[in-house]
């Protein structure tokens, strides 16, 4: 039956299934060798989106290949889904006989693919007057650039216009404005988006400027090995090439003491050189309150401009452009007033539910009012709940049920920077201890789940060393300045306090 399915599908739903397939190849070229993709993933393509399973489909031609991909593969496959589809899904693999014989219209022409990407890139690198730039970058742990994320793309509505205004004004106007730039606000609210902005602004005006943007993780990870090798100096020196900086979560400097000295060296020396200083945070600067007084100084020198939550309204707004500019649909606004009543703040988790909703359709023909509650269902919301009562209270019995756990597990694990498999096993790093004993007390208090049922869910824990994480993640909430201000932020977070 699925296979008649898959072999009726209409152009549409062929053409939407293979442009997911070319947008996750594009993002796995930039983390393995191109070569190794050709030869295991050459004759390969999505065959099917299972909603009720959560999971992606990849077929491949025999169990061989299915072994091999499942080993070289797996890994960034599901993590690029995640990223790019949907977090809750994963991928599966399938083999077909009957598709053996024949070229399915699914299946992607890895090799002409791989081969524009290549030409695009190169022409890119033609186009920059200073080629001299990329060398300089190259000495860095650069994130790549999204062309989507520009100024034009991004929604701009009464509680973001400040910070819209500030990085379109630095982006016109190189230090001259605001100088460091810092942007502060809940994840998934449009931080990263301006950053990119800014980015892509600055290299159609001006290719030859040398523009640096990193997560604040590498460039810890930077640091930490010019320490290891005592190349501090010559690490420090690479900087004066480049003429802006723009540095995204920056609170993740917390507790690092030679890191944050180094980084208030590099930053002196920008702001010295009347160079452009551009920083994001989840909050603003005095409260980063395991940072050195002398860097919050810093960081509120020039500008500082929030991103806060967006209103029912704008959240519809965006839905509806998301809508047009990604996939030149239309859905009813009476099922977006539902998705934007229960998708309490993430901008992320809106598009998540429209990818959902545009794949139903292509799958069903017409939606339903059913097919929109059961898509904020595969997403954790309770359906029953969310036209009956307050939008605040529908989020927070949402927030609170025993389905949604696993989300706060996953923003503890991202707000660390630990991986979840770590949490839930025996890794005894003292972030993830944290993390762990943080969680255990959360589903203790809010869950109110047994410390039996609690060591269940890890696997390797009886009850009385439940019982103990908790006393001692407790003790820590006391005596431990940042784990309580950690706490109140992953709280608020997610809606618990």
């Amino acid at each position: 039956m699925l296979f008649d399915l898959i072999e009726n599908y209409d152009e549409k739903k062929i053409e939407y299934l293979k442009n997911l397939w070319e947008k996750i190849i594009d993002k796995l070229i930039l983390e393995d060798d191109k070569k190794k993709i050709l030869s295991f993933l050459n004759k390969s393509w999505i065959i099917w989106i299972d909603e009720k399973n959560r999971k992606v489909y990849i077929w491949l031609a025999n169990e061989f290949f299915i072994a091999q991909v499942k080993k070289i593969f797996q890994k960034q496959l599901n993590k690029i889904i995640k990223q790019i589809y949907n977090p809750n899904f994963s991928v599966n693999f399938i083999v077909y006989d009957k598709f053996q014989s024949w070229r399915h219209p699914l299946q992607l022409n890895l090799t002409k693919f791989l081969w524009t990407k290549e030409k695009e890139e190169k022409k890119e690198f033609k186009k920059n007057k200073n080629a001299s730039s990329h060398t300089v970058l190259n000495d860095f742990s650069i994130n790549k650039f999204d062309y989507n994320y520009r100024f034009d793309t991004f929604i701009v509505w009464r509680n973001n216009q400040l910070a819209y205004s500030a990085a379109h004004a630095v982006a016109e106007n190189l230090w001259q404005v605001h100088n460091p730039l810092f942007i502060y606000g809940d994840v998934w609210l449009g931080k990263t988006h301006l950053l990119q902005a800014i980015w892509n602004y600055i290299k159609k005006d001006d290719p030859s400027k040398t523009v640096l943007y990193m997560q604040t993780t590498n460039i810890i990870d930077d640091i930490i090995e010019s320490i290891r090798k005592n190349k501090v100096t010559s690490f420090v020196k690479k900087f004066k090439d480049i003429d802006v900086i723009m540095f995204d979560d920056i609170q993740f400097l917390a507790d690092k003491d030679r890191t944050q000295e180094i980084f208030h060296n590099i930053f002196n020396d920008f702001y010295t050189a009347k160079k452009q200083i551009i920083l994001t945070s989840d909050r603003p600067p005095k409260e980063l309150v395991t940072l050195e007084a002398r860097l919050r100084s810093r960081f509120s020198w020039g500008f500082v401009a929030d991103i806060k939550k967006p209103d029912l309204e704008t959240k519809i707004a965006i839905l509806q452009k998301k809508l047009i500019e990604k996939w030149e649909e239309n859905i009813e606004n009476e099922y977006l007033e539902i998705i934007a009543k229960a998708i309490s703040d993430n901008i992320r988790e809106l598009e998540w539910a429209l990818n959902l909703l545009i794949t139903r359709r292509n799958t069903f023909w017409e939606l339903t009012e059913t097919d929109v509650y059961d898509t904020l269902e595969t997403l954790g919301y309770k359906k029953s709940k969310i036209n009956s009562i307050s939008v605040e209270t529908a989020w927070r019995q949402n927030t609170k049920s025993n389905k949604n756990f696993g989300e706060i597990v996953d923003y503890v694990a991202s707000y660390y920077d630990i991986a979840v498999a770590d949490i839930k096993w025996k890794s005894r790093k003292k972030e993830v201890s944290l993390a762990r004993q943080m969680l255990m007390t959360i589903w203790k208090k809010y869950f109110n789940w047994t410390l039996e049922k609690i060591g269940d869910h890890f696997g390797w824990k009886n009850h009385a060393s439940v019982l103990y994480s908790i006393n001692t993640f407790e003790r820590n909430l006391k005596n431990d300045k940042k784990v309580y201000n950690d706490y109140l932020v992953i709280l608020d977070e997610t809606m618990l306090s």
